[in-house]
């Protein structure tokens, strides 16, 4: 073993962070902002994470965080969800404490989500019910494997 090779390995920070930097998980997710209309505006900050590579076929995950003011307070809600697009459409649903939403739309390239659906309420303060509408950008790093790749025949 050479010394500069014995030296990564000596340093436990450097490899943290190089194993860190090179991990495939953050080659594959992008943070997602969205304005979202369920019953009432909504805006939404969240992580997104790609599984799989293909335009025919991939699954987007993540937990976000929504913001609307209900009752002359802000409130700030956990969400988890799931998105399966194909061929630049896409559905999906979302969970949270208030409400389930089941969604259909379209993805460009993964970097715009134009979405619609309904908000089922579950628990009995009705903060989103109804039919949904919502607009999201998804931000990854460059040279990321987020995004799908326009392809020239």
């Amino acid at each position: 073993m050479n010394k500069n090779n014995h030296e990564k390995i000596d340093n436990p920070t450097s490899y943290f962070f190089n194993v860190f930097s090179n991990a495939q998980l953050l080659k594959k997710t992008a943070l997602g902002i969205s304005y979202r209309y369920t019953g009432r505006n909504v805006l939404q900050a969240g992580l997104e994470y790609r599984l799989g590579e293909t335009y025919d076929g991939s699954i987007i995950v993540g937990p976000s965080l929504l913001y609307t003011r209900a009752d002359q307070t802000d409130k700030f809600i956990p969400e988890i969800h799931i998105n399966f697009l194909r061929f630049g459409q896409m559905f999906g649903v979302s969970a949270n404490p208030y409400s389930l939403e089941p969604r259909i739309g379209f993805s460009l390239f993964n970097a715009i989500f134009l979405n619609t659906g309904y908000a089922f309420p579950i628990h009995k303060e009705k903060y989103f019910k109804g039919i949904t509408f919502g607009i999201q950008f998804n931000i990854a790093p460059k040279h990321s494997k987020f995004y799908d790749h326009l392809k020239m025949i």
